[in-house]
């Protein structure tokens, strides 16, 4: 009888263990093989919109598992493609990081920089089309980096840049990307650094560095006066002249007085025939340049790029500052800059390492050098050649170098015009000037 009492009891743990396991096995192979939802990921052709409908998606049968942490990186022509050997010399960086980091993919795109097709737009339409596919990291202009942060298509990157990397910026630079006491981005080149280009040939006198002599030598100048470059040279003797670009009321205008004054120096140029009669027929340093190269004019004004892409060999093309009302003008500057498209924590730490080794003094230095880009980073300069004349003008004048303090296409407008009329004869400096803040009016 007892042997039978046992015999069931046993029986009966067996059977209720059987259940418990196969309770416990049912589900997971239920959920393996009926997944509730995932997602695929859809590439993107470069330099093609993207749809502004929402695709359809098909649901796979399995799930889908990220097997391989992915970086996104867009780029305009400007700077892949800057120069042959520049677009060499970033391919071979990033090679060299993919092959330093096996476990990222690492994925780089052209976008250009404006228009239908521009980054801004795509990332304005493409984070609530196509999110997966937007880049991390971006390359944009600097005067950029506002909207693009106002509208958070780029997020700031404080914490995220070592301390060391921003105290070896020049200043003007540093400026530039400092919105908001916000870091929008990280400054890699600075453009559009403006002097003078002058034939030391036919230039034998020493060439002052105030305007009033200068303009006195038995020599001539060619410039855009009927374009942007014609425009910033106004405003730089704007500047000079104790002109400010917002009122009381940070509403944007310009200044009589200030205005008047630095009209009155091309005045001054033209009537003493110093100013070449074309020059208001040029609205590009390109079609300036062609005169001065041709031995028209005896100076040209210039800027960085254009000079370090179109100096002579044989070095009798020389370069100086600008000459302004005292003293020489303080040079205004734009730039390039490194973004962060991307608000996710881990992606922004993939971004920045990347972006740590792109910005690298011998990295930057290389590239900026091969691409005819002046590196933001005063370091960088340890890479171009020490016995270059070029490169010590170049950096001393980046440290004297002010951010370019308006990107408002108004004001520049207003300035071109009156630039224009002046050189032109058209107009007197002070009816110039009435009509350019005129034209600023709300």
């Amino acid at each position: 009888m007892n042997k039978k009492v046992l015999f069931l009891l046993f029986g009966l743990l067996w059977l209720t263990v059987s259940c418990d396991l196969a309770n416990n096995i049912i589900p997971s192979q239920e959920a393996e093989s009926t997944p509730e939802s995932s997602a695929v990921e859809t590439a993107v052709i470069p330099n093609n919109p993207v749809p502004e409908t929402t695709p359809d998606i098909a649901i796979p049968t399995a799930a889908v598992t990220q097997t391989q942490p992915t970086l996104r990186i867009w780029l305009p022509p400007e700077i892949a493609l800057s120069s042959e050997e520049g677009a060499a010399i970033l391919n071979s960086q990033l090679a060299a990081y993919r092959t330093n980091h096996p476990d990222i993919e690492i994925i780089v795109e052209q976008k250009s920089i404006s228009g239908q097709s521009g980054i801004l737009n795509y990332l304005r339409t493409g984070r609530t089309v196509a999110p997966t596919i937007l880049p991390d990291l971006i390359a944009i202009p600097i005067d950029q980096l506002g909207p693009a942060l106002s509208e958070e298509l780029i997020y700031p990157i404080d914490g995220l840049i070592e301390t060391s990397l921003l105290e070896d910026l020049y200043p003007a630079a540093l400026e530039l990307v400092l919105k908001d006491s916000q870091l929008s981005g990280y400054p890699f080149v600075l453009t559009g650094l403006p002097h003078l280009a002058y034939n030391s040939e036919t230039v034998t006198e020493t060439i002052p560095t105030s305007w009033e002599p200068f303009i006195n030598l038995p020599n001539t100048l060619v410039f855009p006066a009927n374009g942007l470059p014609g425009g910033t040279l106004g405003l730089q003797l704007y500047l000079a002249a104790g002109g400010t670009l917002v009122n009381e009321v940070e509403q944007v205008t310009l200044q009589f007085e200030p205005l008047v004054i630095a009209l009155q120096q091309l005045e001054l140029a033209e009537n003493s025939g110093f100013i070449l009669g074309q020059s208001s027929n040029y609205s590009s340093l390109e079609e300036s340049w062609q005169q001065f190269q041709a031995g028209t004019a005896d100076f040209a004004i210039t800027n960085s790029e254009q000079y370090l892409r179109l100096r002579d060999a044989e070095g009798i093309f020389l370069v100086t500052a600008v000459p302004g009302l005292q003293q020489p003008l303080t040079p205004l500057v734009s730039g390039w800059a490194w973004a962060m498209s991307t608000a996710d924590p881990a992606q922004r730490e993939l971004a920045a390492e990347l972006l740590a080794s792109l910005i690298a003094s011998d990295q930057l230095g290389e590239w900026s050098f091969a691409s005819n880009f002046l590196p933001a980073r005063k370091e960088a300069f340890t890479f171009w050649p020490e016995d270059d004349p070029y490169v010590i003008f170049a950096k001393e004048q980046l440290t004297l170098a002010g951010a370019m303090p308006t990107s408002n296409s108004n004001i520049m407008t207003a300035l071109n015009n009156a630039v224009f009329d002046v050189v032109t004869q058209a107009k007197t400096p002070q009816a110039a000037a009435q009509d350019a803040l005129a034209a600023l009016q709300p």
